[in-house]
């Protein structure tokens, strides 16, 4: 059996120490242990509005579920939901993240946090590492499954996941002290400070996390004594808001987190002297206008991510080793939303992304030295400028609807388009039935476009993606299950297709995938017990055209077909939790 420093450390967080500063909690957030119909999201439509009036597939990781995980990691709790799978969740701390949602890609899932797109340009999916936030970091997460394109953009192929930051005081000061130990010399610490002064909010969260490990490489013989790969993060959250007049609000954010990883050299080679340093700010301002019956946003963020390895030699790598990658994006987003009436809304927007990569390689190796080709920064410049508009529609005795579409404009590929079609009703009061019909894209990644192996011509990745499913609650809305059949189809798949001449390789649209599954979730609160449970069957193929003629054939690597989630938790008091999870 795999061994899992995060899921010994889950013995901890049940003896965790928290001290507050204040007299009263924090203010009250909603409780998510089970998802509800009158609850307030915001991740569907990017404006709060409940649950019965969305026909999208959304899961609510709250704040009370966040603090009974506290000795878990981000990519151990989202592994347990329900079409997520995470590789690396289960090996020891730092272990490469790769988000797979509905048997789709890494990189086809976009991150948010609070709202705003967080990539690495610098590595070949784009997709940012989750190792870099920390539970302590969270106050909820919100998880749109389905293509999202119309109102996300890029990469928001398989879902969207929204990690909200912790933000919400009543008091001038309020603090927590968290403290948690595990097996393989785990220890985590974490002070949390935060309030509201006049007309300002805010919250300071600092982190750190060190771990001896384990051997991520499998000792086949069982007597090369494996060194331990451990890790180190350090981290520092700031966020803020200010009202500046009556319907004017200011808001900022600050995020820096590092963390040092001990790697092996493969998956049954130990890696002594092998390492890599990884960093990442993002930082940005936004404001906020409250009109008669909307609101107006304009936010700008910057994201800088740094990767850096490093391979001394040693008696099982004779080879010196360097790299290092950094990547760069620019966010900026202007968007109004508007109750046209009690039964219509409209949301619509503009937004512009830029990204640009470097990059440098070296190594000493049995063939004699050998320097990759530096990419710099200032010739991977791209840009995407998108304008959107969504119509949604409620109130409509039993039904609702939501209809969208959104124009994009690349700086390398040209425009391309995406749409949204999404109808649902309210059968009863504890009943809801929806459909949804959306296009989605991914723009061809820094790296496919100007590495050694790049090529200029490629297209956008596309996908169109069908859900069909159903709701039930109970009355007190303590219980719930939802039943989602969703299948996607995806053209134009970016791949490293080898050649006989330098350079030997060139990225290129070449495949069709199509993947199609079924997802069922159920949830229930039986007073201080909660229990949740889900199960996911995912099918895929990808389709190669070899020689005029469709080669199909499955294609889901490390992604199962079927899996199975349950968790119980138990409130001992309103200071003590204890629960167990399973996944298979």
């Amino acid at each position: 059996m795999l061994k899992s420093v995060q899921s010994i450390v889950f013995v901890a967080s049940v003896l965790a120490t928290t001290l507050s500063f204040a007299q009263k909690k924090s203010a009250k957030v909603e409780q998510t242990t089970s998802k509800d119909l009158d609850e307030v999201i915001v991740t569907a439509s990017k404006y709060a509005q409940k649950q019965a009036q969305t026909g999208k597939v959304v899961t609510v990781i709250g704040p009370e579920v966040i603090a009974k995980s506290a000795g878990k990691s981000v990519v151990e709790l989202l592994n347990q939901q329900a079409g997520i799978t995470i590789i690396g969740s289960q090996n020891a701390y730092g272990t490469n993240a790769d988000v797979y949602v509905r048997g789709a890609s890494s990189g086809y899932t976009l991150i948010l946090l609070n709202g705003t797109p967080i990539y690495d340009p610098s590595n070949s999916s784009n997709s940012f590492d989750l190792n870099l936030i920390t539970m302590e970091q969270i106050e909820r997460i919100e998880i749109l499954k389905g293509g999202q394109s119309t109102l996300y953009g890029s990469d928001a192929m398989a879902g969207v996941i929204n990690i909200i930051t912790k933000k919400s005081y009543t008091k001038a000061i309020q603090g927590t002290v968290t403290a948690s130990a595990g097996s393989f010399d785990t220890y985590k610490t974490a002070v949390g400070l935060g309030g509201n002064i006049a007309k300002t909010n805010y919250a300071l969260q600092l982190g750190h996390l060190t771990s001896l490990g384990f051997s991520t490489a499998k000792d086949k013989t069982g007597n090369q004594n494996f060194d331990n790969d451990g890790f180190t993060t350090n981290n520092i959250n700031f966020t803020a808001d200010h009202q500046v007049l009556k319907h004017l609000n200011v808001n900022g954010i600050f995020t820096y987190n590092k963390n040092k990883v001990d790697l092996d050299n493969g998956s049954f080679k130990d890696g002594l002297n092998y390492f890599t340093n990884n960093e990442n700010l993002l930082w940005g301002l936004g404001t906020t206008y409250d009109l008669a019956k909307g609101k107006l946003h304009l936010n700008y963020s910057n994201n800088v991510t740094k990767r850096y390895y490093q391979q001394d030699k040693a008696i099982n790598s004779p080879s010196y080793v360097r790299g290092h990658y950094e990547g760069n994006s620019d966010f900026v987003e202007l968007y109004g939303n508007t109750s046209l009436s009690e039964q219509l809304d409209l949301i619509a927007g503009i937004e512009n992304r830029s990204q640009n990569m470097s990059s440098d390689y070296y190594t000493d190796g049995v063939y004699g030295p050998y320097t990759s080709p530096s990419i710099e920064s200032g010739k991977t410049n791209t840009s995407l400028f998108s304008a959107y508009a969504s119509m949604s529609a409620k109130k409509l005795g039993i039904f609702g609807a939501e209809l969208g579409g959104r124009y994009n404009n690349h700086s390398v590929y040209g425009s391309n388009s995406t749409f949204t079609i999404n109808p649902y009703a309210l059968i009863t009061p504890q009943t809801k039935v929806f459909v949804n019909y959306s296009s989605s894209f991914k723009v061809p990644t820094q790296y496919q476009l100007y590495s050694d192996y790049g090529n200029t011509d490629l297209k956008p990745t596309t996908a169109t993606t069908f859900e069909a499913g159903t709701q039930l609650f109970t009355k007190n809305r303590k219980a719930n299950l939802r039943a989602v059949y969703f299948d996607r189809d995806t053209k134009d798949v970016i791949i490293y297709q080898s050649l006989d001449t330098a350079p030997y390789g060139k990225y290129v649209n070449f495949d069709k995938q199509h993947d199609y599954g079924v997802e069922i979730e159920a949830n229930a609160s039986i007073q201080k017990l909660t229990i949740t449970a889900n199960y996911t069957f995912v099918e895929g193929k990808v389709t190669t055209v070899v020689a005029g003629k469709d080669e199909t054939t499955e294609n889901l690597f490390r992604r199962p077909k079927n899996s199975f989630n349950a968790s119980l938790s138990y409130e001992i008091s309103t200071k003590w939790n204890i629960q167990a999870s399973v996944r298979s």
